[in-house]
């Protein structure tokens, strides 16, 4: 029997699977096409820093199912919204008969929390305005203190794998309010500076990062930490800030403008579902920066 040549060997083709031929063969190249993204990722881990700090932040969410609790945000930050929005239309309708007029304003200017004071202000309207505004008030800080404690869970997960021995504080939940505050007053200000300075929408940009990213630097040194100093905190915060200011600003250019363009063809469905895709984004953003933060100060050694 004649042996085979080498050189036949070498010019036969190489084998190939034919995607169109049959589903197994796409299904084979898909796989193969999902093995070398992965081994290109491995790669990119051992030669940049970055990619591995940004895939142990995405382990260290998965490891403490870091989507349930963003849902779970979302749900407490909801449940604060609305009788928040009931107490800023009360309080408008005691300072000024056209409450609806600047509740409607203040949608456009300061995105979903403004929309949902549109969509309820009529229940705020005649003789209840005081009782509303009353019952509201204990209302708002009970919301407040429940969603500290869910915040804080979210960190000691974050940082220490177990939400057991949470507690919530007074001084917390002062900070928490202080920090809801710093928010508006920053889209205020943001708005106040486009309209009376030059380069204003660069101010604007500015003030809200400095004063929600600040604000959220101080609330996280009262939230469940190992003992690191405050630099440690501050890529957690820096992603707060910034994530916080282009989560307000699709809220304004895009989520308000489109549940008024559509508020007839969508309904009260379509404006929570707005609204709760935004909630669910800054849960996020509250769950990644509490990831990296403990990233962070777990390569330092801290």
């Amino acid at each position: 029997m004649p042996e085979p040549n080498p050189r036949d060997e070498r010019r036969r083709p190489p084998l190939e699977i034919d995607s169109e031929a049959a589903p197994l063969g796409r299904l084979a190249l898909w796989l193969e096409r999902t093995r070398l993204a992965r081994a290109r990722v491995e790669a990119a881990r051992e030669r940049h820093v970055s990619v591995d700090l940004g895939l142990c932040v995405v382990e260290r969410d998965a490891s403490i199912g870091g989507a349930l609790l963003s849902g779970a945000l979302a749900y407490r930050l909801f449940v604060l919204l609305l009788p928040t929005a009931l107490l800023f239309v009360s309080g408008l309708g005691l300072y000024a008969d056209a409450a609806d007029k600047s509740t409607r304003q203040a949608a456009r200017d300061a995105g979903l929390q403004g929309l949902i004071a549109s969509q309820v202000a009529s229940t705020a309207a005649g003789g209840a305005r005081w009782a509303v505004f009353l019952v509201m008030i204990p209302v708002v800080l009970y919301a407040v203190a429940r969603l500290y404690r869910a915040i804080a869970i979210t960190h000691a997960l974050a940082w220490h794998g177990s939400g057991r021995g949470v507690h919530t504080t007074s001084r917390g939940i002062g900070l928490l309010l202080g920090v809801l505050a710093l928010t508006v007053i920053a889209v205020e200000l943001g708005a106040w500076a486009r309209r009376q300075i030059e380069l204003g929408d660069l101010v604007a940009l500015l003030v809200y990062v400095v004063l929600v990213g600040g604000g959220w630097l101080v609330l996280s040194w009262e939230l469940p930490r190992r003992d690191v100093g405050w630099t440690a905190l501050l890529p957690g915060a820096a992603v707060a800030g910034v994530g916080l200011l282009f989560v307000n600003v699709f809220n304004v250019y895009v989520t308000t403008r489109l549940v008024e363009d559509r508020a007839n063809t969508y309904g009260a469905l379509g404006i929570a579902a707005a609204l709760l895709f935004s909630l669910v984004l800054v849960g996020r953003l509250m769950v990644v920066s509490a990831e990296l933060n403990a990233e962070v100060a777990a390569r330092r050694g801290s």
